[in-house]
Formats: C-alpha cells, structure tokens, sequence
C-alpha cells in the first residue's frame, strides 16, 4: 500500500460520513486524553485480516485543513491499530482521518508490486481508507480499507501430467501512483514485468497488479519443463476490481480467456452508514454501529456476541446519575480506587471491555415508558431491539439452552455449560465466551425514584462480583400500581436474562446461571444470532 497523499483540501471532497444516533456527551479532558487507535474493517476476499505487527500510516486533519497528525506510524495488535497519537481534548471539534497501508517513513509516494508474487499477494496489496466527521471517543475509530489495485483470479484447468510448476502474467507495468482521492493509476513510467502467481489451489492462483489497460500474455510451466504461453486481448482493469481468466493447460498447448465477469474486491460491500452490520464469523468478529464485536460459535450451536452491546441509540444519552431512574442507559460498573464501593467509569478500556448498562425498554429497541400491558411485554420475545439486523436479544429458550439452570428454568442437564450444578462461567470461558459479572443499575420499579450499583461485595472486593444481563421473554408475574389490578397500570414487569456471579473462591465456582430482571434494572446485553 503505499500512497495516498492527502491533503487537507482533498478531504474536503470526500463525502460527509453523516451521524446517526446521539453519542454520550464528551468526556473531560483527562478522560478523553486517550490514545487514538483504528479499528479495520478490511472487507477482502483473499487476505481477510491484517495481522499482528502490521504497520499502517495515517494522516488526521482537525478541522478543515489544521493538520494534527502527519504520516503518523500505528502498529497492529491483533485488534486495533494504535501508536503513540493521543486524542485532543476539545472533544467537539470532528476530525478527518485517512490511512494507508503498509507504512512508508517517507510518506505514502510511488507503489510498486511484486513481480514474484508466488509465495503470497500481501505485500503487492495497496489499501487505505478515509472517514470524515469523527469526534474524539470511548471507542476505536471503526475505518473501511478499500483495495486500490486490481486483482485477477486464474482458473486453471490442467490437463497436462504434474501441477505446473509457475503460472504468470506478462506485460504488464509494476508501478502505480494514488492520486489524492484515494484513486490508483498505473505509473506510465515504470517498466513492463512478468508477474508470477500466487498458488491458492491446484487450480486457482490470483494476482495483483496496477489497474491499466493492457494487453497480457499468459504462461504456464509445467511439471515436464515446458513454457506455454497465449496473448489475451486488450483490456482495461480498474483499480479495486477483480478479474477472472480461465486456463485451459493441455500437454502441448494453452488456451485462455477472461470470463467476461468483473466483481469488487470486497466481500462486505460498501459502509454506507453507522448501523450496517458486516459479519466477518470465519474470522471471530462482526461490525456494528461503527464498532467491532468478536463474535463465538458456542456448542448450543448459535453465533454470540462475545463482548457486551456499547451502541447508543437514537435519544439516549449514557448517564452516570443515579438518581437519573429513566435515561435508558449507564456507564459500566467498576470497583473505586479504594475498593470500598461500585461507581460508574466513563474510561474508554473499561466502556470497550464492559460495555454500557440498558434498561430492559432500551434493549429492546423501545423508549422508556413504552411497555404498558403484559400483553406487550409477552409480543417481545426474541426481538431484534437494539441488536444487529439478523440478531436478537436472548429469549428465555436461548439461556436455558446454553446454561442449563437459574431460578426461572426448568433445568437442562444437557445444556453445554452447565457443570451439573449450575451454569459455569469457567466452561463458557473456556470457549470464548468472555463471560464476568458486569453489575447493574438497580431500579425497583417504574415508581423509584433512586437506583442504587449492583455487584460490590467486601469480600470480593478487587472486582465486581455479581450483576444482570438483559434478556426478551417476559417471565414472572407483573405488579400493578394497585395490587391485582391490571387496570391500575403496570408497577413492573420482569424478562428472563443472565445472572453471572464471581462471589466465590475461584474462578471454577463462577456461576452464570438464568434468572428474572426487573425491566426498570439496567444490565449488560449480548445478542445472539437468529437461526
């Protein structure tokens, strides 16, 4: 990846990324004070992830041409990108941020691919991406790279004896230039070479090469010692697309041609706004709401996420005061310096780590005040609420299939994590499932005025040892305003969610078993994939 010298002035042509949803309001300075850091999204057919130790280079512009950051180096961590850039304090002021990669000390100039490209297309694959209106956050800046060359895609039909030894495409010019929309060219003036291909299978091999308009030779060595070769027509390859060529290898002959067929170089599609979902299962990770969540496969068979929900929708601003009975979400619960109580964290590792606490209404794609009957609560088992679109808030089935036991279930002894005596927060772990107690916000009922943190125990007092997850089927008896009168209206109502607890000596003890959540209480939310 090489280039993309962007200056100010160019960013102001790219189009706005529009905001949708209301964000928590700034942090003060000492809390926004954090590192910058990028979460890629790279939407590959090939080479679906970048990995440990990749370098990429980004240039932030604040404002419209006030650079911040200037071919600044961040390093990949298996997650995110980060370096050593720290947020800016105005945390009203959006920035502009683009990034290519890999890195170059000397700034993003000419690119060039690999004539042998035979052990692998990486290091001949320029990508970056930009994004425009980014305020300084509790989160990494979730970035779309793009493919700024082309790819062709060989497939090969051997009917010679023994795999060919070398498969490559000639004629075809090395070097390219990124003008400063982001757009790849080849370099004119660089020279013609023979492109050797990287082996996917026995037959399919792929390459990358700057987007031109050519006319390409194909050879094909095969296992005996003899060099094939054919002309294909003239033809122009566009930066970011994928071409395919198929190969027909007889024992004394070639025949090729290109199928006639073009597709991007993607297989997420474009980012067209802040609440798509791109699922990328095969490699642990979903995209949503401009946040990146690592997602399982547990043995109950379903797709979960594997991190808490921290959106904020539409109307909600995160609070941190208790007395606040009706904002809809929290801050996550930490245990003070002093270890002496809970208190909320607006700390941007601990929001990533832990997430935000939902009333019940919020979780469930609601506004708080909207379940007024039984008969309402009953019609939002399994809906999506504020989970991705294909994904739904755990209904009551789900827990008991993946825990087994709670005080609101019939026990399942043939639920995968239940240890014989209860939901096992060890043995979901063990699989990924990063399962702790997060605490809550409780709330009695839509008549208390005051909430109260749960998940403090002195004896435990190094973590939050206990807390509620926020699920869809309702359960339990509802109360009334006037005992038994339905009519009265609805004093409160309960759903099945989660009760994780670490009360206990070792970690072997930690339970996660079902049970009944108040829907004014404000608990963590993972969501599960629909069948």
């Amino acid at each position: 990846m090489k280039k993309i010298f962007i200056l100010g002035t160019c960013l102001l042509a790219l189009a706005a990324c529009g905001k949708k949803g209301t964000t928590p309001e700034p942090t003060p300075e000492k809390e926004v004070k954090q590192l910058v850091r990028i979460a890629p999204v790279m939407t590959k057919v090939t080479e679906s992830a970048f990995e440990t130790g990749d370098p990429i280079g980004i240039f932030m512009y604040r404002g419209d041409e006030n650079i911040y950051a200037e071919n600044l180096k961040m390093v990949f961590d298996g997650s995110v990108f980060s370096g050593s850039l720290m947020w800016y304090a105005e945390g009203t002021d959006p920035a502009s941020i683009i990034a290519y990669y890999p890195y170059s000390s000397n700034g993003p100039t000419n690119f060039a691919v690999q004539a042998d490209q035979s052990a692998g297309t990486s290091a001949s694959d320029f990508v970056a991406g930009a994004k425009t209106g980014v305020l300084p956050s509790a989160h990494a800046v979730t970035l779309p790279f793009k493919h700024k060359l082309t790819r062709i895609v060989l497939n090969v039909t051997n009917n010679a004896e023994g795999e060919p030894t070398s498969i490559a495409l000639k004629g075809a010019k090395l070097g390219a230039k990124i003008a400063k929309d982001l757009t790849a060219t080849v370099d004119e003036s660089s020279a013609e070479g023979t492109i050797v291909a990287h082996k996917i299978s026995a037959t399919q091999y792929d390459l990358i090469l700057p987007p031109q308009t050519v006319s390409l030779i194909a050879t094909v060595t095969t296992a005996g010692g003899n060099e094939l070769s054919q002309a294909l027509k003239e033809a122009e390859l566009k930066s970011g697309m994928q071409y395919s060529i198929s190969m027909i290898v007889n024992p004394a002959d070639l025949k090729v041609a290109f199928s006639g067929e073009i597709s991007a170089w993607e297989d997420g599609g474009e980012l067209g706004g802040d609440n798509t979902l791109i699922e990328h299962l095969s490699a642990g990770y979903i995209t949503y709401h401009e946040d990146k969540y690592t997602v399982a496969k547990m043995k109950d068979g379903k797709w979960w996420m594997t991190q808490n929900m921290r959106y904020v929708p539409e109307g909600i601003t995160v609070s941190d005061d208790l007395n606040n009975v009706t904002a809809g979400a929290y801050y996550p619960v930490v245990v003070n310096a002093a270890q002496t109580a809970a208190e909320f964290s607006k700390d941007i590792t601990v929001i990533e780590a832990r997430g935000y606490l939902y009333q019940a209404e919020v979780a469930l794609g609601l506004k708080i005040g909207d379940i007024t009957t039984l008969a309402q609560a009953q019609a939002l088992e399994g809906v999506q609420g504020i989970c991705p679109k294909g994904w739904h808030v755990p209904t009551k089935a789900d827990i008991t299939a993946l825990v087994g036991k709670g005080s609101n279930i019939d026990t399942n002894p043939d639920a995968p994590y239940y240890d014989g005596s209860n939901g096992s927060i060890k043995l979901l772990n063990e699989d990924g499932f990063n399962m702790e107690a997060f605490g809550a916000v409780t709330i009695a009922n839509n008549t208390a005025t005051k909430g109260t943190l749960m998940g403090f125990f002195t004896a435990y007092k190094d973590h939050i040892a206990s807390g509620m997850m926020i699920g869809s089927t309702q359960s339990g008896n509802p109360t009334y305003n006037t005992t038994g009168n339905p009519e009265s209206g609805l004093k409160n109502i309960q759903f099945s969610g989660f009760m994780p607890m670490t009360n206990k000596a070792t970690e072997a003890e930690y339970t996660c078993n079902a049970t009944n959540v108040s829907y004014r209480i404000a608990g963590a939310l993972r969501c599960v994939r629909n069948d």
